[in-house]
């Protein structure tokens, strides 16, 4: 016990020494030669985090883990991952328009074959049995509209075969004309194979990612590749988890995946109290923004409040900018959580994008509360109304 407690803090001393040292030459020599440049930086943003030191990040944290609790969480071997013409044609293009090179995932993804076949010979399972278990537990969550169980299950279902080799593929989406649905090829390693198609829809016509029938394409998101941004449907996974702080608190505290910047607008109305609330920034390997509405019972204390069911969602539109420069815009739609994050090279700084939205309002009632909690936040956005409609800059 006392070499793993050794052996963890030796860890967290490597990690941060490793994480810091470089930065603290780079500082030292940019103040020997006076070339620190806080203007452009602020102008013109910074180097987003690579995907290639995302997954290197992964790897440090597995050797984390593994001091701290004896199990891998991956190996030091990646999966093998081919992808066919469709996959491999969407992630160039989308490299040479924004500069981040999705290759990189399934040419370095580690595997996590080692705790896998732990768990399954610790628990003496039959994989194939055990596995059919989860698959029809999985498909019975989509069937009653469940999709982030649904697709951990399957997940779960797929990672106990112990996978060798995954093939990403597309095939033939006839109800749609120039479709395809993407899916993928799992070799295991006792030999069996799995194909297995996503319900995720390539519309080469449109330039879109998205489910069925124009539905969202996983978990409640679409991808344009038109704009290479991603955004969100009506029923996201996360409509189901509320809202919470803590939720901010710890993007806060995970500032190489996070860097953003929020507003809250609170009222009472109609028996509810109500937030707005909007969010600018970083996230992951995106800049953008989003503004949603959450309730709950006004008689219900501390900070926790429900996502914006049917009847609560009102005609919002939003638009973020660096500068002059568009990063996204949606066009005014009825939804409770109206949101962009635009894939890029270059992350922004929070303080440097502008916000601009627009909310109706249901009737003047709510118009005049709405107002009045706007007009509390008027020494961090400008806002205007005309008729039901609150326009704001942010």
């Amino acid at each position: 016990m006392k070499r793993r407690v050794l052996a963890f803090l030796l860890t967290i001393i490597t990690v941060f020494t490793v994480a810091a040292a470089p930065a603290g030459a780079v500082v030292q020599q940019e103040r020997q030669n006076s070339r620190i440049n806080i203007i452009d930086i602020w102008e013109n943003g910074y180097a987003m985090p690579d995907i290639g030191n995302i997954i290197e990040s992964m790897f440090t944290i597995n050797k984390l883990m593994y001091q701290v609790t004896g199990l891998p969480i991956f190996s030091d071997e990646v999966i093998v991952i081919t992808v066919n013409g469709t996959i491999g044609g969407i992630v160039e293009a989308m490299y040479e328009q924004t500069g981040v090179d999705f290759s990189k995932i399934y040419e370095s993804l580690p595997q996590s074959n080692q705790l896998a076949q732990i768990v399954t010979e610790t628990l003496q399972l039959d994989i194939p049995a055990t596995q059919e278990y989860l698959l029809n537990a999985s498909r019975a969550s989509f069937a009653k509209g469940d999709v982030f169980s649904g697709a951990v299950l399957r997940m779960v279902e797929l990672w106990l075969g112990i996978v060798d080799e995954v093939h990403l593929t597309t095939k033939p989406y006839p109800q749609q004309p120039g479709c395809e649905e993407i899916g993928f090829v799992v070799t295991y390693r006792d030999g069996r194979t799995e194909a297995v198609y996503t319900g995720i829809i390539y519309d080469s016509i449109n330039n879109v990612v998205a489910g069925k029938n124009g539905a969202p394409a996983f978990m409640g998101y679409y991808l344009d590749l038109n704009q290479n941004y991603v955004y969100t449907g009506i029923d996201v996974w996360q409509r189901n988890m509320g809202f919470n702080i803590f939720y901010d608190i710890f993007c806060y505290l995970t500032p190489f995946f996070f860097h953003y910047t929020t507003q809250r607008i609170k009222f009472n109305y109609e028996g509810k109290d109500w937030m707005f609330q909007m969010w600018k920034g970083r996230y992951a390997i995106a800049n953008g923004g989003e503004l949603g509405i959450y309730t709950r019972p006004e008689e219900k204390e501390g900070s926790f409040y429900d996502c914006g069911a049917d009847e609560d969602m009102l005609v919002m539109s939003i638009a973020v900018y660096h500068g002059d420069d568009l990063i996204f815009e949606r066009d005014p739609m009825l939804h409770w959580w109206v949101t962009g994050f635009a894939i890029s090279d270059t992350a922004y700084l929070p303080e440097t994008l502008t916000l601009v939205a627009t909310i109706e309002m249901r009737d003047e009632e709510m118009l005049k509360v709405a107002e009045e909690a706007f007009e509390q936040k008027q020494s961090v956005l400008d806002y205007e109304v005309d008729g039901l409609t609150i326009s704001f800059t942010w």
